[in-house]
This record gives C-alpha cells, sequence and structure tokens, in this order.
C-alpha cells in the first residue's frame, strides 16, 4: 500500500486500541510505527537488485514485527511520557506495526510476511498499492485524532467504525478477485488455454476492474481485463507465449533474474531474440502488471544480453519510459470504465 495510507492505517489501529487514554500522542506514534517497516526503502542506496530483494521484504516479516515490537513499543514509552503503560504502548507497536505487512499482503505487489519461514512473495489481490476509498477512513480519524478534534472518549469508537469501513471494503476487493479469476479461468478454458494458476488484480483505485492473468504449465499467459458485474471482457483475450530456448535457461540461472521470478511471484513471460545489434537478448515480463489497451507486456522487466561467445553481459531492470504515457492514459480510461453501466 502507499506509504501515507500505511501510516494513517498505524494511527488508526493505535486509536482503535487506546485512544481513549493515549490521546493524541497515540495518533501521532501510532502513524509513525506505522510508517516503519518501510524502511527497507533504505536499500535503494545498493542499487535497484538490492531494493527488488529487500523491499516487502524482512521488515515485512509478521514474526519479526512481533518481536521487535517489545523492545519498541518500551522506547516509545520512554520517549511519549503519558498515561499509558509500557504494556499498553508494546500493545499500540505490535498492531501499528504488524498491519502494515498485513494491509501489503492485501495487494497483488507481494509481500514476504512468512519470512524467514519462506522468502516467498504472497498477495491475495484485493485491494490496489492505491486505493483513495480504502484510505479515506483512516485519513478523517487520525486527522480528528491528531488534532483532537473530537473527545478522547469518542476517538475510539471512530477509529473502530473506520478500520470497519476500510477493511470491509478490502473484503468486497477479495470476493470481486476470487469471483473474476474463477470467470477468468472458464474464459482461458474456452480458448482451450489450461492455467495452472489465475489471479485477478486489481486495477489502480477501485475494486471494480481487474487485470485477469492465467499461466499454463509451460509458463505462456493469457490475459484480459474484466469488470465486476460483467460477464464480458472489457478487453481482448490476448495470448502471450513464452520462448524455451537454451538462452533462456542460461538466462533463468543468473542470480538477478532468480530474484526477479521471486518478486513476480512466478508470473514471469520470457522472450528471446536478435537486438539490433545482432546479439541475443532475453527480456522476463512481470505479466501482472500492463495495460489494457496495450499490447505492451507490461511495466516492469528484466533484460539479458549475451556477448558473441553466448555468455551473459549484463543484466538489467528495465521501466521504459516511453510506457508512463501508455499507462497514464489507460488508467484514465481503466476509470471511466468503472462508471461506464
Amino acid at each position: 500500500m502507499d506509504i501515507v495510507t500505511q501510516g494513517l492505517l498505524g494511527a488508526a489501529v493505535a486509536q482503535a486500541a487506546y485512544g481513549h487514554k493515549g490521546g493524541k500522542k497515540a495518533s501521532i506514534y501510532g502513524f509513525i510505527l506505522g510508517l516503519l517497516p518501510d524502511f527497507d526503502v533504505i536499500a535503494r542506496l545498493w542499487g535497484p537488485w538490492a531494493s527488488l530483494k529487500y523491499h516487502r521484504g524482512p521488515t515485512h516479516s509478521i514474526i519479526l514485527c512481533f518481536i521487535f515490537a517489545i523492545p519498541l513499543g518500551i522506547l516509545v514509552s520512554k520517549i511519549a511520557k503519558n498515561g499509558l503503560t509500557n504494556r499498553e504502548w508494546v500493545g499500540i507497536t505490535i498492531l501499528a506495526l504488524t498491519t502494515h505487512p498485513i494491509i501489503d499482503w492485501f495487494t497483488s505487489y507481494g509481500t514476504a510476511i512468512l519470512w524467514p519461514i519462506t522468502e516467498k512473495r504472497l498477495a491475495i489481490d484485493c485491494v490496489s498499492i492505491l486505493d483513495l476509498i480504502f484510505s479515506a477512513p483512516l485519513l478523517i480519524v487520525t486527522i480528528l485524532g491528531i488534532f483532537s478534534l473530537v473527545q478522547p472518549s469518542k476517538i475510539r469508537m471512530l477509529s473502530i467504525a473506520a478500520l470497519g469501513l476500510s477493511f470491509g471494503y478490502a473484503a468486497w476487493g477479495y470476493h470481486n478477485s476470487q469471483h473474476l479469476a474463477a470467470l477468468g479461468k472458464e474464459m482461458f478454458k474456452q480458448q482451450n488455454f489450461e492455467a495452472v494458476e489465475v489471479r485477478a488484480m486489481p486495477t489502480l483505485l477501485n475494486i471494480s476492474i481487474f487485470r485477469v492473468v492465467g499461466r499454463d504449465a509451460d509458463d505462456n499467459f493469457m490475459v484480459t481485463y474484466l469488470k465486476k458485474g460483467s460477464d464480458v471482457p472489457i478487453a481482448p483475450l490476448r495470448l502471450a507465449k513464452s520462448d524455451k530456448d537454451e538462452f533462456v535457461q542460461k538466462a533463468a540461472e543468473h542470480e538477478h533474474c532468480k530474484l526477479f521470478k521471486l518478486f513476480a511471484m512466478d508470473m514471469i513471460r520470457s522472450k528471446s531474440a536478435l537486438n539490433e545489434s545482432g546479439l541475443r537478448q532475453v527480456t522476463f515480463y512481470d505479466m501482472r502488471y500492463g495495460a489494457m489497451n496495450s499490447e505492451l507486456d507490461g511495466l516492469f522487466s528484466t533484460v539479458v544480453l549475451f556477448d558473441e561467445s553466448g555468455d551473459i553481459s549484463f543484466v538489467k531492470q528495465i521501466r521504459p519510459k516511453e510506457m508512463r504515457d501508455e499507462f497514464k492514459k489507460d488508467a484514465v480510461d481503466t476509470l471511466k470504465r468503472v462508471f461506464d453501466k
């Protein structure tokens, strides 16, 4: 989820638990604590591959959040110096830290929520990484709490209600995702595409239109877009096949490509071709993200270039600048379709 919403969620859960006793300090420290798991963005200082490996990695582990919440909560208690006990501040810290990876798990991006048991990224595809409807109730109660606009006795109940609205919205998104994934699987089957995995991922800012992606046993993909309440695709069913030559196999063994596959949760399409210089190039596409009205393969990709002797010369993450305008237009069109009957 976006970082602002993570802070709002931390503030809301702190208020829901102890807002009646902790007052505005519970709100403020809850907001700050809710941000802390995203401290892993510092990995960007060591380059894009470190960022890919560590963001939403160990700092988003439920287990580690529980462990570190105890000393951190005691520390916050010493700093805050209000009427709450050490135990109550530890409770706030546990809530603020653990709800961060939980809401990230709700998105399609993937979160290592069970690290170190497994490094596998998990996601349940019920809300987008940016959804103003999910965030709005949390924003309202956080403002009320931080600026003491209502009595402490009321802020607790208001925060509980806001959390209920936001998580109820997410639950509806999960229902939509599961329904459209099942519908998509049947559509793919009618096209003689036997999917071993189908995911329906919400598009930006809504839980009405989903990108539905199916993967077969050979890592070929079928993609379409479906809208809740309709049995008719709003974008053509597109088949995207994967290449499986020796270069793809060699590239897939590179440590950066393994990392990219982990990040993309195995939703990887491979393409092998000669580039303009006549050298072999293998591209791995993250099929989870793409544009409704475009043949572009996806927003995230990794390119592996081979030299004349057939050895890997470099591996690079790609986010082509020329795709940005395409995705902006696509996002606007998608939102228009949300309100189409």
